[in-house]
């Protein structure tokens, strides 16, 4: 599905805003585990610390690297997702790109419950 012109001029604005939040919220979570530190853990948790930023890092690397309208419609799904994008936010994109983000999310959903019934059935199988 093409992006409309309007859509993508939108969510190259709200970019800087969805990147500031994911940012705070990996930085609030980090504060955190430092937080946890405790006599003779600390190396326990550098490595917890360390774990975080890593897998951060790849997040952040899905939700805004190669940014281009081809690829908008996936950030857009990830930004709802992790809870970048505020309700009100995507209510200022076109019709289309809403229904077009709507039906992703709908396939996505019944992607992970097939996936979880099969498991369950292979699980019931097994005994």
């Amino acid at each position: 599905m093409p992006l409309p012109e309007r859509d993508w001029k939108t969510l190259s604005r709200l970019k800087p805003l969805a990147l500031e939040r994911l940012c705070r919220r990996i930085l609030e979570e980090a504060q955190a585990i430092i937080a946890g530190a405790t006599e003779g853990e600390y190396h326990r948790t550098y490595l917890a610390l360390w774990r975080h930023l890593q897998e951060q890092d790849r997040l952040v690397a899905d939700c805004f690297d190669i940014w281009s309208r081809s690829r908008a419609l996936e950030h857009l799904l990830l930004w709802r997702r992790y809870g970048l994008i505020t309700e009100e936010e995507f209510a200022t994109l076109s019709p289309e790109t809403r229904a077009g983000v709507l039906e992703g999310e709908a396939f996505i959903a019944r992607l992970y419950s097939d996936r979880a019934a099969s498991l369950s059935d292979e699980s019931r199988g097994s005994d």
